[in-house]
């Protein structure tokens, strides 16, 4: 199944206590997941079954105060240079400038004129 530029593709949680989600999430649905070493950070994927569905990652140390536990949607896009700069003459603000994932793809994170968060990515090409 391909997804589509404009179709959600990836969900995100950011958590305070990556070990009790985990558990909650494996508890309440079933998610089995797997942690990722990036380095300077552990990311968790989330899997339904065989399916990824999601990552996990645990709020900064020192910044719980500032980003409360939340869920990131991310939406597809085919160029996120330019649904970055449309989105920006729209009335949305870069909260998170484009970054990238190497071998993965790129995004960015934008509050849009209501003040919702949202994230864009782009998947690279290769992958």
């Amino acid at each position: 199944m391909t997804i589509q530029q404009g179709e959600f593709c990836w969900n995100e949680l950011m958590t305070p206590d990556a070990s009790k989600a985990k558990e909650f999430y494996g508890d309440l649905l079933g998610w089995t997941s797997h942690d990722l070493d990036m380095g300077e950070m552990t990311y968790t994927l989330f899997k339904s079954g065989d399916k990824d569905i999601g990552g996990m990652m645990q709020t900064p140390t020192g910044q719980e105060e500032n980003i409360p536990p939340h869920w990131m949607s991310y939406i597809m896009v085919d160029d996120i240079d330019v649904m970055c700069e449309k989105a920006a003459s729209l009335g949305a603000s870069l909260e998170v400038p484009i970054q990238t994932i190497e071998n993965t793809g790129r995004f960015c994170l934008l509050k849009d004129p209501t003040g919702a968060h949202i994230a864009l990515w782009q998947q690279d090409k290769k992958s």
